[in-house]
């Protein structure tokens, strides 16, 4: 009896098996492709036509001396502003400023960094659009420098917080 199910399961499970595969639109059909022949041989293995490709004729040179002062430039001022912050971290040493001002035509700032030595580094500078950027650097303070090991000294890998 048990033969008998067996087999007839088997039976009945390849039956729903092709019937499945013949309605499954998703697999290639089992004899081939319908596709109708080219009506022109396939082209044999020529190698392409060189074609030289037209270089641009080159560019007349462009040095000679420098355009007059003011000569076509057109300036339009910028947007004025006024701004500054402050930095003061007292625990890793962080400290640091800058404040700057415009009237759209000329910036004019200063900022400050401390430095790992303890000095203090100022830049104040003026910057437009004719003269470019000008900065006067100075340092308030005096460099100090540990000594003995592990206290910073040359060899001491760096510094230590």
């Amino acid at each position: 009896m048990m033969k008998f199910l067996g087999l007839s399961l088997c039976l009945a499970l390849t039956i729903v098996d092709q019937t499945l595969a013949q309605n499954n639109q998703y697999l290639p059909p089992d004899k081939g492709y319908a596709y109708d022949k080219p009506n022109q041989p396939f082209p044999s293995a020529q190698q392409p036509q060189q074609v030289p490709f037209p270089r641009p004729p080159a560019p007349a040179p462009s040095y000679g001396p420098p355009p007059a002062a003011g000569g076509d430039h057109v300036h339009e001022p910028g947007m004025p502003f006024d701004f500054n912050y402050n930095v003061n971290d007292i625990d890793t040493g962080n400290d640091y400023s800058h404040n700057a001002v415009s009237d759209g035509d000329v910036t004019r700032g200063e900022y400050r960094v401390q430095l790992p030595d303890g000095r203090t580094q100022i830049v104040r500078y003026t910057a437009d659009w004719k003269n470019g950027y000008n900065a006067e650097v100075t340092y308030e303070g005096e460099a100090k420098y540990p000594e003995g090991p592990g206290q910073g000294g040359a060899n001491s890998g760096g510094y230590k917080y």
